[in-house]
């Protein structure tokens, strides 16, 4: 029961509060007034700048808790690397911004994709379909992952069917080091944003608590 239920506030409070959220309203805004296209600023601020090192570094941090098998404190950090985005936004607030300078307003936004679209990538081992939709959002021509497939192989113990990964026309394949903080590119089309992450009903805990009265009766 316990797992059930915090499984549903980690997705509502969390994963649909924090990072889905984060996602819909900048894209949603972005895409609106810059017409689908992701603003090309010239010159970023050092409020900028210091959003992205802070998210940046998170790709060593993240890394190392992972390979220490720290699953949980690994996605506890990406979370609140994605809650220091938001901190961002509510400062210089682009949606305020707009209505008196939209370059500073491109600023904001630009810096925010940036994020979003390095955040992606610390979210990918955790949600790696949501990872792979907001690629696809975010107008990429590659997936972000390969596909799978199925074949048969013989040994001495006999013929078996093994699932196997391509990583050929991804952007993960061979050689790519997908792992890092690439720029994303400004000045191109994105596709319009679209909810990536599903709030629950508080339905499903209860489902579960009859579930295991059921079973205790």
């Amino acid at each position: 029961m316990y797992k059930r239920q915090e499984f549903y506030q980690r997705n509502n409070n969390e994963l649909v509060a924090t990072w889905g959220n984060l996602v819909n309203r900048v894209l949603a805004f972005t895409h609106k007034h810059w017409e689908g296209v992701i603003p090309q600023p010239e010159v970023l601020r050092e409020s900028d700048h210091a959003l992205l090192d802070t998210i940046r570094a998170g790709f060593q941090s993240v890394s190392e808790k992972m390979e220490r098998v720290q699953l949980r404190d690994a996605l506890s950090e990406v979370m609140s690397l994605a809650t220091e985005v938001n901190k961002y936004l509510d400062v210089h607030a682009p949606w305020f911004e707009i209505k008196t300078d939209k370059s500073e307003a491109a600023k904001s936004v630009f810096t925010a994709i940036q994020a979003i679209d390095w955040l992606k990538l610390m979210f990918a081992p955790f949600i790696p379909f949501t990872s792979e939709a907001l690629h696809q959002i975010l107008g990429y021509e590659q997936p972000l992952f390969g596909s799978q497939g199925t074949r048969s192989v013989e040994d001495k113990l006999g013929e078996h069917i093994i699932l196997e990964y391509f990583s050929e026309g991804s952007v993960s394949g061979v050689g790519n080091d997908l792992w890092q903080s690439a720029q994303i590119a400004g000045g191109r089309p994105f596709n319009p944003p679209k909810p990536l992450v599903k709030k629950l009903d508080h339905s499903i805990v209860e489902e579960e608590r009859a579930r295991l009265g059921q079973k205790a009766a």
